[in-house]
């Protein structure tokens, strides 16, 4: 793998963008900004250069546009200003979410991509769709690291014509980072026209870029004299609520804090918070682990998503990646939480992120709740932009919520990319290093290594995939995210996924992969190969596949499963078979189903998943989830599954209510969880969030604990 780097090196940092061959767009300056209804009907919008020229990624690559597609660029001192016209035959539209960052997957909708340092790497994501339900995201990574929890500060509305449908946009400069002084932009323009899985982009987009990829982004010229003013937004929230305990009892509760955020310069912001709040967080979907290791839950709290691109090392934050959770050295969840999930406070922190240059920057401390005789917590991460696509880092971390004593992490990466090998084509070597340092009480300090390199093809027909991975017995990151330790891991995977362009078919996938899993001693440990012999998307949305999962284990210490099952050390060779149907999700009423069957270490193992939604109309969405596994051993047989409930209420794109009920066989205990939000204004919110959790929901419905609040969010910007 070292040669085969070496012979790369020169073509990946010396291919790349070509910022010369792209199509340009202008804005235009106004001294009239344009009302934003989701009505082109300002006459202002007739000063602007409309684009038009969209060509389809999706289905038939490189074919015109089914429907005529035009968006307008303007902007003045302090808002970019976005209009889109998307024709299309009456009553065609599809348009059901508007709560804000729904997802808009099953609808039509149009998503803006701006570079604003004109690095071909990372960009601010934006969409709307034909209800007004707006979205906001980071990518970094040229389209591999996709942020979408990020959440800034613009307003976007839409409308549903006779013609098609319409939406405007308005972007404050002071809600992003740019370069200061630059007046050309990267910019991308898409739009999805769902009935058909049509995609169309502005420029032309092959497919074997990213769907989101920045470097094929088109020029967006003129943008001058804008200003952020001063940069400062301060955010004071307030909330009240009322709690139930367990075993009985309940208090009046209530707090108050604040979040301050300042610009720095136009492409670095610092962040303050105060006694930092996250009650209205949507609660995490529970997992039956039915592995040994620890299972990895997403970070969903907004303090920690804004800026989180920024402390990506390595292959983590890869989206799309199924090895980029193996070695994680900075996780977030690790703040503010405690082992079990349950909240700890956190009574100030300070961020600060952002890009000088051709430097990334990511720095943040947290001081919390004293937990394992810790309560401060920093992490650093800085990485240099090389040539077009290519990048080196380093990241540090110092604090240790896994245990008691004392934790450093610190580590080297280097990426180096490419998104125009062979002309068109996606390339990228990744390598990293740590090391940490921990000092247990009483005991002697312990220095560990955790390495890795991988080589990604990226590629629509044929792709590949191969790495490595060496993470030492003692390795510990405090504030990271490390399911297995002492191993040598080796994978590879590789596939082929031709688009026949006929007999209703939109692809055929085929896939191999294999993952190598062995002990410091080289002795195996874990052997797994990976079978999709046949993966068929229909140009309709539906989808279908087929899977054959071998797996081989050693196990040297016995390992109890879920509690109930002592599965004996020793050598375990098993096998499952997947089969799954999908229906397109943009009917009213639609469905999934898998069913997994095959051997299960010294048992078997049937498992069904079962998911059906149904848009009862634009304001009402019900769906319902069940997942649910029958494991047979000698012993004993065991059930277990998960349960979910959804309802979405949409009173408007800015007023909404969500429900969800989730139960478990294995606790026993369901969760509810009902957020309603109404935004003012973007900033300004009400939200009210109920959380509580019912033990025995089958039998005898007992709500056990429960806490109900109520939070004002508001928002002074200067």
């Amino acid at each position: 793998m070292t040669r085969s780097f070496l012979c790369l090196l020169p073509v990946l940092l010396l291919t790349g963008i070509n910022l010369h061959g792209q199509p340009e767009a202008v804005a235009t300056r106004t001294s009239t900004p344009p009302l934003i209804d989701g009505v082109l009907s300002d006459d202002v919008w007739g000063k602007a250069v409309p684009v038009t020229e969209f060509i389809q990624r999706e289905p038939v690559n490189g074919a015109p546009a089914t429907q005529r597609t035009e968006f307008y660029l303007l902007y003045d001192d302090d808002h970019l200003y976005i209009g889109v016209r998307c024709y299309d035959d009456t009553g065609r539209v599809i348009g059901r979410e508007m709560a804000r960052d729904a997802n808009l997957s099953n609808d039509d909708r149009i998503q803006i991509i701006l570079d604003t340092h004109l690095d071909g790497r990372n960009a601010y994501w934006f969409q709307i769709g034909p209800r007004g339900s707006i979205g906001d995201a980071v990518i970094s990574a040229n389209g591999q690291a996709f942020n979408r929890e990020w959440q800034g500060l613009w307003d976007g509305r839409a409308s549903i014509q006779p013609h098609g449908w319409e939406a405007e946009i308005a972007l404050p400069f002071n809600t992003i980072n740019f370069e200061p002084g630059l007046s050309t932009w990267g910019i991308k323009f898409i739009r999805y026209i769902r009935r058909n899985q049509e995609a169309v982009y502005w420029p032309t987009a092959n497919l074997n870029n990213h769907r989101f990829q920045v470097s094929d982004a088109g020029l967006m010229h003129g943008i001058e004299g804008i200003s952020q003013g001063a940069g400062l937004d301060i955010n004071p929230w307030v909330f009240g609520g009322h709690d139930s305990y367990a075993g009985g009892g309940s208090a009046l509760t209530g707090d108050a804090g604040v979040d301050v955020f300042y610009q720095v310069t136009p492409g670095m912001r610092g962040v303050l918070t105060l006694n930092t709040d996250f009650a209205e967080t949507e609660a995490d979907t529970r997992q039956i682990n039915l592995t040994r290791f620890s299972l990895h839950f997403p970070e969903k709290r907004d303090f920690f998503l804004d800026g989180a691109n920024y402390f990506n090392f390595g292959i983590a934050g890869e989206v799309e990646n199924p090895y980029s959770r193996r070695l994680i050295p900075f996780f977030s969840r690790r703040m503010g939480l405690d082992a079990g999930g349950e909240p700890l406070s956190i009574h100030a922190g300070g961020r600060f992120t952002g890009q000088a240059g051709p430097w990334n920057i990511g720095v943040m401390n947290i001081w919390q709740e004293k937990q394992f005789d810790n309560n401060n917590y920093s992490v650093a991460r800085v990485s240099r932009n090389l040539g077009r696509q290519s990048s080196a880092g380093m990241i540090a971390t110092l604090g240790n919520a896994t245990g008691a004593g004392d934790n450093a992490v610190y580590g080297l990466d280097a990426r180096l990319a490419t998104s125009s090998l062979g002309g068109d084509k996606n390339m990228s070597f990744t390598a990293y290093g740590l090391q940490s340092l921990t000092s247990p009480p009483g005991g002697e300090r312990q220095l560990a290594n955790a390495f890795g390199a991988e080589l990604n093809f990226p590629n629509d027909l044929y792709y590949g995939r191969a790495g490595f991975l060496q993470i030492d017995d003692d390795f510990n990151a405090g504030m990271g995210f490390v399911p297995r330790r002492g191993i040598r891991e080796y994978y590879l995977a590789g596939g082929v996924g031709p688009r026949p362009g006929r007999w209703g078919l939109l692809r055929v996938l085929s896939m191999v992969g294999m993952d190598h899993i062995s002990g410091l001693d080289g002795v195996l440990q874990t052997r797994e190969i990976d079978l999709i012999p046949l993966w068929i998307t229909f140009t309709s949305g539906e989808s279908a596949m087929a899977r054959r999962k071998y797996t081989y284990e050693h196990l040297y210490a016995d390992f109890n499963l879920l509690g109930q099952v002592l599965i004996p050390a020793g050598e375990y060779q098993f096998s499952t078979s997947t089969l799954s149907v999908n229906s397109a999700r943009q009917r009213d009423l639609w469905g999934s189903v898998s069913w997994s069957w095959g051997d299960f270490w010294s048992g078997e193992r049937h498992t069904w998943e079962l998911t059906a939604g149904w848009q009862v109309f634009v304001n009402l969405f019900l769906s319902a989830e069940v997942e649910r596994s029958r494991l047979s051993f000698a012993e004993r047989d065991i059930d277990v599954g998960i349960y979910r409930l959804m309802m979405n209420i949409l009173f408007s794109p800015r007023i909404n209510m969500h429900t969800f009920v989730q139960y478990d066989d294995i606790t026993d205990a369901a969760g509810w969880q009902t957020r309603f939000r109404w935004i003012i204004r973007p900033g300004r919110e009400v939200l009210v969030a109920w959380n509580s959790n019912i033990s025995d929901p089958m039998d005898r419905f007992v709500m056990s604990e429960s806490a109900l609040r109520f939070k004002l969010k508001y928002n002074i910007r200067f």
